[in-house]
């Protein structure tokens, strides 16, 4: 009888869990970006944070390859929010919000995961 109950209830989850992800709500749209991003990188973001991402003073560009994964996803996403997710900084940020606006209307735009992933990988001096 116990056998016959964990099988019931089993088979009761498997069906509630079955349409789970099906909705349409859920896909997300795939946005194709005209140049890669270690091209934008080296085209928009080099000057001022560096070529390895080590920042440069005169620019008053931070340095990025000091941080993880986690922390530039935040960063970048919320500049190029606007900084409508409530993590901007200050000065710092509100000059490169408006840098990310003549990014994007010159045709550089890029995924931010994907910006993050790649400052990281190629750039991290702490991994």
């Amino acid at each position: 009888m116990n056998k016959a109950i964990t099988i019931f209830f089993g088979t009761i989850v498997v069906i509630a869990l079955s349409g789970c992800g099906d909705d349409d709500s859920s896909k997300q749209e795939v946005k194709n970006y005209k140049y890669t991003t270690a091209e934008v990188y080296e085209k928009m973001c080099a000057k001022c944070h560096g070529e390895k991402g080590e920042g440069v003073k005169k620019e008053k560009g931070p340095a990025l390859n000091d941080q993880e994964v986690y922390e530039l996803k935040m960063g970048i996403t919320d500049i190029k929010m606007g900084g409508i997710g409530g993590h901007s900084s200050g000065t710092e940020h509100e000059i490169m919000e408006h840098n990310m606006q003549k990014i994007i209307e010159k045709g550089m735009d890029y995924d931010t995961d994907a910006m993050a992933q790649y400052i990281y990988e190629n750039f991290n001096i702490n991994k």
